[in-house]
């Protein structure tokens, strides 16, 4: 036991070591975590959420649930805010391993393979952004640690354990969503299957709808009144949706889960289905059918969906593994069964280690120059109005402190399809009127022109650039126009 304790302690220190060298390595953060900082800052600053913003889009609400954000701003009043950014997410996932092991021993009994399953979960490549303050830090080990809960009604302690869990979890994301959804496929499969369901699970299960419904209610009537059913999209420009639902790709799914416990997970999927037929794993496996079956619908963002749809699949391979050691001794290779820990270690970090380490390499993010080219907007007119690429608008806003065109927020902006299309058109058309047209209507003083701006439109400077209309106020590797002129005389009161 001493030495299990020891080995999950290492992995659950080296996942976080590793969180953690990447974190403090690289700069700065990912462009959408900028959003979640300039909330955590207003929080410290006034004790609420920034809900109305008057920069992003020029002025619109905001809906989301804060809990994350003030836990953050909690964590910030101890440590500066920025420090607190790069640990406090990176604890939170390095906190998955040890959920996950739990788990993984529950459903298959067996030390080893749970200790496996807690090293892929570490190391799943999809969740491996160091960099990234993000809700899915805090989300996804409570609701896994909901799911461990479960697993173990009746007995008091973990009704009270997931009560507790599930709670915190509605409070923080809208995950919570992907369990009870996993609920439902699980009552179908048992009553198929003529298994039991015990009351107290019966109980949870509808508590935990209701509290659901009820939260989401709570705090999203607006968008539920506003956009009916559409809101499960968030508002998503047509031209990009595809990006944030794109259709279930097997081959995407498995180099981003990675492919040995993809593999093991879907054979262990399919034994206990149709040949084991053991309840133990049938509340997990009812989670990977539902989620599968909502990322294939684009009722669930993709990357959502293949995060939690990881993590069970890392739970299941300590059941892979212990059908393996119980398989090896009827075979040919009874002899070297002593050899199968070393080797599933050696295929595991193989082909797990190196692709996380590309993604923590590869996450997107913003270089030292761009952030000064964003801070040097702090010395234009404080409602000047600035344009730049859609994920650039939190950068705009948390360290220009501009109002932007437009950012990756899309819920409750009415006219995101054209604003989404005025802004491409600003970097690609070619026509100085038509580009006139767009900084007319929108206000725009400022147009940022990033290197990733060049590279996504394929641009060395802006088409339709003269010195006598846009002027060049900032140049390095970022370019800042000035648009000097106008289609329209600008109307100034009586």
């Amino acid at each position: 036991m001493k030495r299990v304790t020891a080995l999950l302690a290492v992995i659950v220190l080296l996942t976080l070591a590793t969180r953690l060298y990447f974190a403090f390595t690289i700069p700065n953060f990912t462009y959408e975590s900028y959003f979640h900082l300039r909330q955590i800052e207003h929080i410290q600053q006034t004790g609420l959420p920034l809900y109305y913003d008057t920069l992003s889009y020029g002025g619109r609400t905001f809906l989301f649930l804060p809990l994350f954000h003030y836990v953050l701003a909690f964590f910030g009043l101890i440590f500066p805010l920025i420090l607190a950014a790069k640990i406090v997410p990176n604890l939170l996932f390095a906190s998955l391993p040890l959920i996950v092991f739990f788990m993984a021993r529950k459903i298959s009994q067996n030390e080893t393979g749970a200790l496996f399953s807690a090293l892929i979960a570490g190391f799943l490549p999809l969740l491996f952004t160091p960099n990234a303050v993000t809700v899915e830090a805090l989300s996804f080990p409570l609701l896994f640690l909901s799911i461990y809960a479960f697993l173990q009604v009746p007995e008091r302690k973990y009704v009270l354990l997931y009560l507790l869990a599930f709670l915190l979890l509605t409070a923080v994301s809208s995950a919570a969503f992907l369990l009870l959804v996993g609920f439902g496929a699980y009552i179908l499969l048992s009553w198929l299957e003529g298994k039991t369901i015990m009351p107290a699970e019966k109980e949870l299960m509808l508590f935990s709808l209701f509290f659901f419904l009820w939260v989401q209610f709570l705090f999203f009537k607006n968008i539920l009144l506003q956009e009916g059913i559409a809101f499960i999209w968030h508002n998503i420009p047509a031209a990009i949706v595809q990006d944030y639902f794109p259709k279930f790709s097997l081959v995407q799914a498995i180099i981003l889960v990675s492919a040995i416990p993809f593999l093991a997970g879907i054979l262990v999927v399919y034994r206990s289905l149709f040949q084991l037929r053991s309840k133990k794993a049938f509340l997990l496996i009812s989670l990977v059918i539902s989620t599968s079956i909502l990322s294939a619908l684009r009722l669930v963002q993709f990357h959502i969906s293949l995060m939690f749809f990881g993590i069970v699949l890392a739970v299941l391979f300590a059941s892979f593994y212990d059908e393996a050691k119980r398989y090896l001794p009827h075979t040919k290779l009874a002899g070297e069964a002593s050899l199968l820990p070393g080797i599933t270690l050696l295929l595991l970090l193989a082909t797990m280690i190196p692709p996380a380490l590309v993604v923590a390499q590869t996450q997107p993010i913003p270089g030292e120059e761009q952030i000064q080219a964003f801070q040097w907007l702090q010395r234009t007119a404080p409602a000047a109005h600035v344009a730049a690429l859609l994920e650039e608008g939190h950068l705009v806003t948390y360290y220009g402190g501009r109002v932007t065109l437009m950012d990756d927020q899309f819920t409750l902006i009415p006219d995101v399809e054209r604003r989404f299309s005025a802004l491409n058109s600003l970097y690609q058309t070619a026509f100085k009127t038509q580009a006139l047209g767009i900084t007319d209507e929108y206000g725009i003083d400022y147009i940022v022109l990033t290197p990733q701006a060049r590279a996504k439109y394929g641009l060395e400077k802006l088409r339709y650039y003269s010195s006598d209309c846009f002027q060049r106020v900032y140049k390095n590797e970022t370019v800042i126009y000035k648009v000097e002129c106008h289609l329209k005389p600008i109307y100034n009161g009586p």
